[in-house]
Parts: structure tokens; C-alpha cells; sequence
């Protein structure tokens, strides 16, 4: 779409989309979060070189403590009993690094970017980049769509899904929610190898989105169309989740589970609790409960479930892959859950914008934005 052939409401929408990825980029770099998951994910970057866990950990600590304000680096490493021991102890420090290790290409790209910014500086950088990624990906979605127009409405969903809270945070979140969004995107316009492409990056960067792609396999097969891209993108990410499952040495779902949603314990070594039904009945609740009480993804995913109702009752019309998109993601995120019970934002970002963007388009075409020229 050519800028001249562009409807003031398209101009307007694009202008406004652009501005607000620009400025939750800048606020990204500027004023990043400080949360304990970095100083891992700096330990995974600055592992590359084969340093010893005294030495990992010294680097590492030493690395976030120069990129941090003394009143964050104190609660980093004396907040809390767990804290404590892991900036005291090297050994157990290493223990844990097993859980963050699996996120394997975003490890990788912290090491190709480290020698330039740091290794903080270089996680902080792909979250940065991830912003641009985000708003570049929905500026050319809904060009595509022919519904720049409505591009309000996708910053709006941008904003509900938590898009500023986690572009401040150096996780791999952002950075797998960008190909999680990009491979449903292009599964809806079509595009199933390239959308396998994406979805496979994205669980390399977090493998626990192999459910999503799992679960599209099996909604594309029963609904129709068939994804081959998500099939693809299945079976090689399972085979290489089990391969960096075990190079990593991640400890396994129960002991994840544990440390997780029961107790930080502060050395993995020789932890091995046995499976408790009562205590993952307990679990679960407590998790429901703060997703309620603490965090606003389970009211976020209600309203779009909603708006998708109300678009359905007068008749908007769905494609099939939009229908088998989103019906992926409504039966993902429950079962995600079930299996291991979460309740930050971040962890369901990607696949409510995803949701959250496909409506959008699904109005935008099928109605008269404001300001439109028609």
C-alpha cells in the first residue's frame, strides 16, 4: 500500500501505532526492570566462555550490579531467603541455571550481542529490538489487511495485554512472543512454512510454546486447513526440546513445578520431591487465584473471548484460518496452565495479542473505521 492512496484514517492509525512502539521502545532501553531472571539469563550469555561457577557467578553478579541502581541490586540479592543463598553461594547458583539455559537461541543471540553492549546490555537490546519487531509486525499486518484504520484498537489490545510491562524486562518473553504472533499471522494470511519458520524460532527461544504449536496441529488437522507448517514445526521443536532439555540438564517438569509454584528452594542439587496430587491441587488454586488478585491476563483473555462473541452474534465474518487460529490459542492457554500453572502477564503476552490482533482485523475490514474516506 502506497503512502499517497492512504485514507487520513490510515495515515492517522499508522502515525499512531508508530508513535507508541517508539515510545515504549525508548522507555524499554531507559528505564528497564530489574528482575532476579536476568542475572540467570546473564550467567547463560557469559557461560559460553567455559568460566567455572565460581567464576560464572562472580561475572555475572558483578555484571547486573553495574547495570542496576544499588537499591535494585539490594533487592536482587537481599530481598528474600532464596536471594540470599544464591548470591552467596556459587554451586547453588549454578544448580538453577538448568531452567534458563533451555531457552537456547535466546541465550545465542545474548552472545553474539554481548561483546557490543555487555551481557545485560545485550539482553536488554533484543527486548528493544523485540518492540521494534512487535510494531513493525502489526504496522505490515494491518496494512495487508487493509485496516491501518483501526490501528487505535490494536494499540489499545497492545497496552491490555501488559506490551509495555514485559518490553522493560530482560526475559525471553517478548522476544518468543514475536514469532508466536508472526507464525499464527501468517498461518491466517496462508503463509504455513513461513509461519512454521516463526513458530519454530519461537521454541527455540522458549520450548514451553510447543504446546501452542502442538495444539494448531491438531485444530488445523480437525478443522481444516491442514498447517504442514505447524506439523513441521512440531515435530522438529519436540526433537529438539528433548535434546536441549538434556544438554541444559533442566531438572524436569515436577521439580520445575516445585521450585515454581511451592518453594524457591535454594540448591537444586539432590532435590527430587514426589509427585503430590494434593499439592498440585493447592498449587492450582493458589495460581487462579493470583492471576485474579495480582495480574490482569485471565480479565484480558475474558474480553477478548467476549468481543470475539459479540463479532459472531452480528455476523462479522471469520475466515477458517482465523477460526482454527484462535481456537488454538483459547485451548493453548488452559492447557498450558494445567500443566503448569503461571500467573504472570508475561507468560501469556504473546498469545492474547495474537488473539487480540485477528479480531481486530476481523472488525476492521468488515466495518467503517472512523475517519475513513468512503
Amino acid at each position: 500500500m502506497n503512502t499517497h492512496t492512504m485514507t487520513p484514517g490510515a495515515v492517522a492509525g499508522a502515525l499512531i501505532l508508530v508513535l507508541f512502539t517508539a515510545t515504549v521502545c525508548a522507555v524499554a532501553l531507559v528505564f528497564p526492570t530489574a528482575n532476579w531472571d536476568m542475572i540467570a539469563y546473564v550467567a547463560g550469555v557469559l557461560q559460553g566462555t567455559g568460566t567455572p561457577p565460581d567464576q560464572l557467578h562472580a561475572q555475572a553478579f558483578e555484571a547486573v550490579q553495574q547495570n542496576t541502581s544499588p537499591g535494585e541490586f539490594l533487592v536482587l540479592t537481599a530481598d528474600r531467603p532464596y536471594r540470599i543463598a544464591q548470591y552467596a553461594d556459587a554451586d547453588a547458583f549454578a544448580s538453577m541455571l538448568g531452567f534458563y539455559r533451555v531457552k537456547l537461541l535466546y541465550i545465542e543471540i545474548g552472545q553474539i550481542l554481548a561483546p557490543w553492549f555487555g551481557p545485560v546490555g545485550a539482553l536488554r537490546v533484543i527486548s528493544a529490538l523485540s518492540v521494534i519487531g512487535v510494531g513493525a509486525l502489526t504496522l505490515l499486518w494491518l496494512m495487508d489487511q487493509k485496516c491501518l484504520a483501526v490501528a487505535p484498537l490494536a494499540v489499545i489490545a497492545l497496552i491490555l495485554t501488559g506490551f509495555g510491562d514485559v518490553a522493560r524486562q530482560a526475559t525471553p518473553d517478548l522476544f518468543s512472543g514475536l514469532f508466536v504472533v508472526a507464525g499464527l499471522l501468517l498461518y491466517v494470511r496462508g503463509q504455513d512454512l513461513a509461519g512454521g519458520v516463526a513458530l519454530l524460532l519461537a521454541i527455540l527461544i522458549r520450548p514451553d510454546h510447543l504446546a501452542l504449536v502442538g495444539v494448531l496441529m491438531v485444530v488445523s488437522i480437525a478443522i481444516r486447513p491442514v498447517s504442514k507448517g505447524a506439523i513441521g514445526a512440531f515435530v522438529l521443536g519436540l526433537l529438539a526440546y528433548v535434546v536441549i532439555s538434556r544438554a541444559a540438564g533442566h531438572p524436569g517438569w515436577w521439580v520445575q513445578f516445585w521450585f515454581t509454584n511451592v518453594e524457591y528452594v535454594p540448591t537444586l542439587e539432590g532435590f527430587d520431591p514426589p509427585f503430590s496430587p494434593v499439592v498440585y491441587a493447592k498449587a492450582f488454586v493458589q495460581t487462579i487465584v493470583r492471576s485474579i488478585v495480582e495480574e490482569r491476563w485471565l480479565g484480558v483473555l475474558a474480553l477478548l473471548v467476549f468481543l470475539a462473541a459479540v463479532l459472531l452474534r452480528r455476523n462479522f465474518d471469520f475466515t477458517r484460518r482465523e477460526s482454527v487460529a484462535l481456537s488454538a490459542v483459547l485451548v493453548t492457554i488452559p492447557a498450558k496452565f494445567v500443566i503448569l500453572p503461571l500467573y504472570p502477564d508475561r507468560f501469556y503476552f504473546a498469545y492474547l495479542i495474537a488473539f487480540g490482533l485477528i479480531l481486530v482485523t476481523i472488525y476492521g475490514r468488515q466495518s467503517r473505521p472512523v475517519f475513513s474516506s468512503e
